[in-house]
């Protein structure tokens, strides 16, 4: 019974055709940051990223990280993503388990027209006594079709405050908001103003480039299928880390937002 599911299951991603570019916390993006670009199909996607320890996002600790992320479109213009960051150094001194958990929320605000961008909205919600990877920002992207291949461009703020969970607080609302930089955390992913480029010559591969409000990064990614994507980049041309990623539809939508989606189209 197992094999078959795992065969329909394999059926089912070959069949699909779907661009799969994602940033390494499994959000449609670049290298760290994010896009407005929306997978029209509503895709439920898997990624896995690798980060070097000079650049692992987690404050002052310069630790190799693992992200692990799931996402999953519930209708046209509202997303979930999960991400797992597992740093196997800390787990194995300190024991810890599967690592540091971050949900986060995208909203689609404006579709892409012809002499207009998308915009997305990005929120995480509070709750976190350690919200490292917290980040709320506005993005905006416009595609571009040109003699020599497709152009992608985004651009966006992402807010430098977050929201801590007061230390030993019992109730989930007990939190404060602290400038990321300014806290014990001394985060600073997404904070400030951050764009990305990528530019696809052909149709199984491209560049990519981006300013993550922190560093300059770059790298380039091939499709050996059209749900399969593989990534290599570097960050200021230093350190090098990697990504794979697969995306695929489902019909799994209850049937009233089904119902809801149709009227909307």
């Amino acid at each position: 019974m197992l094999s078959r599911i795992l065969l329909i299951l394999i059926l089912s991603l070959l069949a699909t055709k779907i661009h799969s570019q994602v940033n390494i916390m499994g959000k449609p993006g670049y290298i760290n940051t994010p896009s407005a670009e929306w997978m029209e199909q509503k895709p439920v996607g898997f990624s896995f990223a690798h980060l070097p320890g000079a650049y692992s996002m987690f404050g002052n600790e310069l630790t190799t990280v693992n992200f692990y992320n799931a996402r999953a479109a519930f209708t046209s213009f509202f997303e979930v993503n999960l991400s797992v960051a597992h740093r196997p150094a800390r787990a194995e001194i300190n024991r810890l388990g599967v690592g540091d958990r971050q949900l986060d929320f995208r909203f689609r605000i404006l579709k892409e027209k012809k002499y207009t961008p998308s915009i997305v909205l990005g929120w995480t919600p509070p709750g976190s006594a350690a919200p490292y990877l917290a980040h709320d920002y506005l993005v905006l992207t416009k595609n571009f079709e040109t003699s020599i291949g497709k152009l992608q461009i985004s651009s966006g703020y992402g807010s430098p405050y977050v929201f801590i969970k007061k230390p030993n607080s019992e109730s989930f609302l007990d939190f404060e908001v602290q400038r990321k930089s300014d806290s014990r955390l001394k985060a600073n992913y997404l904070t400030g103003f951050f764009a990305g480029l990528k530019y696809q010559p052909v149709t199984w591969g491209g560049l990519l480039a981006e300013y993550d409000s922190n560093t300059i990064n770059a790298g380039a990614y091939i499709q050996p299928w059209e749900w399969l994507n593989l990534q290599g980049h570097t960050y200021e041309g230093r350190e090098f880390a990697f990504s794979a990623a697969v995306n695929f539809s489902l019909d799994f939508l209850p049937k009233t937002l089904r119902s809801y989606e149709k009227v909307r189209d």
